[in-house]
């Protein structure tokens, strides 16, 4: 039974790990999403201070770029902490199935030693029997 429960709860595993492995993919895609942000205003204020005066419209994209930036910064803020605490529940977790299953199968080891002591005790007095019965032929024969 228990080995039955172990393997229905590994599509639970499954799918906290592929949960974990949604949101750093989540996180890397803001990264790198911030980081082509980050380029892209860079290229427009360069362009836009080789202009004298600047160019009205550069500038107001660069302002807009910058807002965008500083929103995928909290969005990439909330990926982190979202990955961290699915990260952090999945490693209590497995801590938790992991002293779960010592404890489960050090119950199923000492069940089975049990089992076995009990059928050595069984066979010793089968033997036992054997023996008494046997030895009246051994008194016979001598």
């Amino acid at each position: 039974d228990t080995l039955h429960e172990y393997l229905g709860m590994m599509l639970a595993v499954d799918s906290a790990f592929s949960d974990r492995t949604s949101a750093l993919l989540t996180v890397q895609t803001v990264i790198s999403e911030l980081s082509s942000l980050h380029l892209r205003a860079e290229k427009l204020e360069a362009a836009s201070s080789k202009i004298f005066g600047g160019d009205k419209t550069r500038i107001r994209k660069v302002e807009e770029l910058k807002e965008t930036i500083r929103v995928t910064e909290d969005a990439k803020m909330v990926a982190v902490r979202e990955y961290d605490r699915i990260k952090e529940n999945n490693r209590s977790e497995l801590e938790r199935l992991d002293k779960e299953r010592h404890d489960d199968f050090l119950s199923m080891i000492k069940g089975f030693v049990m089992n076995q002591v009990g059928y050595a005790e069984k066979i010793a007095n089968v033997w036992e029997k054997v023996a008494e019965e046997t030895s009246v032929y051994a008194k016979e024969s001598s």
